[in-house]
């Protein structure tokens, strides 16, 4: 008995012995000071191969161009990344051209390529050990049955199963144990139980796009006027995610862009909500709108107006910092706009072509 205590002694040291080591090595090999900073998802154009990140040290105010380049070997991205997602120790790049979803470790070194059932990914969400990714699945546009998620196990590195989910899914988000997809081609949400995979759905007056998560585990969600799909019910919705109830707050012109069209203040009591649209000259015009998360209302004066070319918005969680992302075209550089967390403009700094959003790493 007294061996056999010891020999459990032994394993026990063992075990924390090598799960120090593992964290210690992590450490190692994504030190902060190698990490830390903003990284800028250029979409550049669908077939012109101009997509890149540029990382931007906010400490310092420097930027580094072609970021992916310069860690893989010259290596580029592909064409038209629709998202990025940190998950663990991992981030995870939607492409569209072609279709695959790149993995990367913190120091945007490639580590591996998902193409398992993998058409037209848009954007993903972790939950335990599983990636959820949601994929159009040809062209959705023109029959809305063929989109669907991917159940992406992250330990494994295997993609489990496709789950039927007709209407085009784009953003998702996960709240009290449900998965919740916004549908670009169907008026309505679908909420998925994650322990059943039963789907149901929240009826809506129009298409949505992409979420935001609040502190109670609520989500704020954004419905948009598509050219396939128009409504004048646009604007922000806000769903109670314990009774899945519905309230919208109306907001003309809410951005058909991408996945950075609306994000937190650093302390949750504003949501910044790109609004935009195509002048004569189909040009994008716009600006960024701040909607009051404790009156429920938006507020007069916009954070910037009249911007032609807006893409997206994201805040820095370290300092509050506003970054707006504008666009000058596939093949041109764009301009990334910084205000302070009280609203006050900051600098404009040239990044990468078509910036659409930023991730953050420390």
């Amino acid at each position: 008995m007294k061996n056999l205590f010891k020999l459990f002694a032994f394993l026990f040291t063992a075990i924390v012995v090598l799960s120090s080591c593992s964290d210690d090595n992590d450490n190692e090999l994504y030190p902060s000071e190698l990490t830390k900073g903003a990284y800028i998802l250029n979409y550049g154009g669908y077939s012109q191969n101009t997509s890149s990140i540029t990382k931007y040290d906010y400490e310092t105010q420097t930027l580094t161009a072609f970021y992916y380049q310069l860690q893989n070997g010259g290596n580029k991205i592909g064409s038209a990344p629709q998202y990025i997602y940190k998950y663990e120790n991992r981030l995870y790049l939607m492409n569209n051209n072609p279709d695959r979803v790149l993995v990367v470790d913190p120091l945007f070194v490639a580590q591996d390529t998902i193409t398992t059932d993998i058409i037209k990914p848009r954007y993903c969400v972790g939950y335990g050990d599983y990636l959820y990714i949601s994929c159009w699945g040809g062209d959705v546009w023109t029959d809305a049955s063929v989109s669907y998620l991917v159940k992406y196990n992250v330990a494994t590195k295997k993609v489990e199963k496709k789950i039927s989910m007709p209407g085009g899914p784009e953003g998702l988000a996960i709240a009290n144990g449900k998965l919740y997809a916004a549908l670009g081609y169907a008026k309505k949400i679908a909420v998925m139980d994650l322990n059943t995979e039963a789907i149901s759905y929240i009826t809506t007056e129009a298409v949505s796009s992409y979420f935001a998560k609040d502190k109670s585990g609520n989500l704020y969600v954004t419905f948009i006027s598509s050219y396939s799909n128009p409504s004048t019910q646009t604007g922000l919705g806000y769903i109670n995610t314990s009774t899945n109830t519905l309230t919208l707050y109306s907001l003309s012109n809410v951005s058909t862009s991408y996945s950075s069209i609306l994000s937190f203040s650093k302390d949750y009591s504003k949501l910044y909500v790109v609004a935009a649209a195509y002048d004569a000259s189909w040009n994008l015009v716009g600006g960024v709108q701040i909607f009051n998360t404790s009156t429920k209302m938006f507020e007069t004066t916009p954070l910037v107006s009249g911007v032609t070319g807006i893409n997206g918005v994201s805040v820095n969680p370290v300092d509050g910092d506003v970054y707006v992302f504008v666009s000058k075209g596939s093949t041109t550089n764009g301009n990334m706009m910084v205000y302070s967390a009280g609203g006050e403009y900051e600098s404009t700094l040239t990044v990468g072509a078509s910036p659409a959003m930023a991730i953050f790493l420390d």
